[in-house]
């Protein structure tokens, strides 16, 4: 069997494309970008209610008199960092939430994940504040409003809060394969 060039110029542009196509603004409707963010807004939400509401309701101390700020540990048994959780209830309906890694080095690498979001218990949906990387001692890395605002265009855009729920959708998706789970209140 013989192949033409034209088709062996064919197979490897197929097998060398890239993982994401990128695509026009204009390709794209807005429509469509609003679409999957609500979509992905939903289905944060329902990683976080069966990873932490679910077992919180079991908790009379939630269930019944919830404090405004509540202190939460999500733990993993394949010997990784434990997942803080620190939640500030801000109405009955609405809890601001911040996950962080523990302080701890497990062989020379450094957790520093974090990310902040708020829920929406009567519409069900997690909508991400601010996700990104801390230094170590829990130091922020810090950029100026400015240059954060040059280098991402508008911060409140619909791609950039799709771009932020994603990331978050995809480390909630790692923390369940790592099994993590609702320890303790502390």
């Amino acid at each position: 069997m013989y192949l033409h060039y034209n088709s062996i110029q064919d197979i490897n542009m197929k097998t060398n494309s890239p993982l994401f196509e990128i695509k026009e603004i204009s390709a794209v409707k807005s429509e469509n970008l609003v679409d999957n963010l609500y979509s992905t807004y939903e289905h944060n939400f329902t990683i976080i209610e069966q990873m932490l509401l679910s077992p919180l309701e079991n908790q009379t101390k939630f269930k019944f008199s919830p404090e405004p700020h509540m202190h939460l540990l999500l733990s993993s048994n394949h010997l990784l960092p434990d997942i803080h959780v620190e939640m500030n209830f801000l109405s009955p309906y609405t809890v601001d939430v911040e996950m962080y890694y523990g302080e701890h080095d497990y062989e020379n690498i450094r957790y520093v994940y974090n990310v902040k979001f708020r829920l929406f218990l009567d519409a069900k949906i997690l909508e991400v504040k601010e996700t990104g990387l801390f230094r170590s001692s829990r130091g922020e890395i810090q950029e100026s409003d400015k240059e954060a605002s040059k280098k991402t265009g508008n911060s409140n855009s619909v791609q950039n809060k799709l771009t932020k729920n994603l990331l978050v959708n995809e480390w909630f998706n790692k923390l369940i394969v790592l099994e993590y789970t609702f320890n303790k209140i502390q």
